[in-house]
């Protein structure tokens, strides 16, 4: 019990010293941080049955151009004679293959947007372009064939290019799983 007692003691003289306690720094003014900006409204009530909202494809406008078909292919080509985007069909792999101009880091993703659904595939650089596979059974590629609206494609954190449907991407994704 009297180690107990001297050990409160102790505790109640160490509280009694004193010395201050040095005054906590005062913070530095910092430049307030500048808000992000807001993301524009998505209007759900426009929004046909089943379609989802596509914030990426908010205020992109679509590229001017063409698709063109060939034999297991279709390809946009912008109003400037690019081929910016393309797909491709690789029947021995079973694999539908996207192809877009540009170049990104290691690493980065092929973003494809609709209305209806978005999908991500892993890029391999290839000079100025960049292909992605899917394979013909990727449950996205159904909704691509079914798309009506834009379609937004991406590389990495890059642009968005939002190019019109065509009935060439369904003939070639169909093509393509033999039916």
């Amino acid at each position: 019990m009297m180690r107990w007692r001297a050990g409160l003691l102790a505790l109640a003289l160490a509280g009694c010293s004193s010395e201050q306690p040095a005054p906590a720094p005062s913070p530095t003014p910092q430049a307030a941080p500048e808000p992000a900006p807001a993301p524009a409204p998505i209007d759900v009530g426009a929004l046909a049955p089943g379609e989802l909202p596509a914030p990426e494809l908010a205020g992109v406008a679509p590229a001017s151009g063409q698709w063109h078909t060939g034999k297991g292919n279709a390809r946009f080509v912008d109003a400037g004679g690019t081929g910016a985007f393309a797909l491709r069909c690789d029947s021995p792999r079973r694999q539908l293959v996207f192809l877009r101009s540009g170049t990104v880091e290691a690493g980065a993703m092929l973003r494809i947007v609709t209305g209806m659904a978005a999908a991500s595939y892993p890029v391999v650089a290839s000079g100025r372009r960049v292909e992605a596979r899917a394979s013909i059974d990727d449950r996205f590629l159904a909704a691509l064939q079914k798309v009506k609206g834009p379609i937004g494609v991406s590389l990495g954190e890059g642009p968005v290019l939002a190019v019109p449907a065509d009935p060439a991407i369904a003939a070639v994704i169909r093509a393509c799983r033999g039916r």
